[in-house]
């Protein structure tokens, strides 16, 4: 049953991927594909680094509204967590795998014809939970990981060959992922946070 309910999840991602292009094909919007590598940590947990490697991909629509000022809408499948891996001294690892669909909504300035500033925030559905250590893969305990959050998203792009670019983006959980086990709070610390970097390419595909 858990795999029909993760098949469809993927379905529809893709099916939202579809609309995308659609919309794209309207006049004044432009639209392709994306696919990177995230870098994630989760912070509120005992780890550091961002040791945990994962992938991203989708579809993105673009209107620019004037030749330097657009704003960008974006459907993702986007890999986070944290990892902790062992070593001679620590045999202890621990794996934590996040798989979310997000909707990415940038605002984008335009330097030069070719470098890319953005800011925006993306809205999050968690797929996918998974939680592994030395032993292999374990339950999940309480608290459990969040369905719904959102991110804070800065990023830099540069363009090549008038139809990629590639960016580099910062993606911090403006909500908490997860409470924290004890479940105490301090001010602005209500929990787990989100930190992922990414890289990205997006393609632009080109209608006849």
């Amino acid at each position: 049953m858990k795999n029909y309910i993760y098949a469809m999840r993927i379905f529809l991602f893709i099916i939202l991927c579809l609309s995308i292009f659609s919309m794209a094909s309207s006049q004044n919007f432009e639209g392709g594909l994306l696919v990177g590598l995230t870098a994630s940590q989760i912070d509120g947990d005992s780890y550091r680094g961002y040791n945990k490697v994962g992938l991203q991909g989708g579809g993105w629509v673009r209107r620019m509204f004037t030749y330097t000022v657009g704003g960008q809408m974006e459907i993702r499948y986007i890999q986070k967590g944290a990892l902790k891996t062992n070593t001679a001294n620590d045999p202890t690892y621990e794996r934590t795998g996040l798989q979310y669909i997000d909707i990415p909504l940038m605002a984008q300035y335009v330097y030069n014809q070719k470098v890319l500033f953005e800011l925006g925030f993306g809205p999050e559905v968690l797929i996918k939970a998974k939680l592994e250590d030395e032993n292999g893969i374990v339950p999940m305990p309480d608290p459990k990981y969040n369905r719904f959050t959102i991110s804070a998203i800065a990023g830099v792009g540069y363009s090549f060959f008038e139809v990629i670019t590639v960016n580099f983006r910062f993606n911090y959980s403006i909500l908490p992922i997860r409470a924290h086990p004890s479940g105490q709070t301090y001010l602005l610390n209500q929990g787990h946070y989100s930190n992922v970097l990414s890289f990205g390419v997006c393609y632009q595909i080109r209608g006849n």
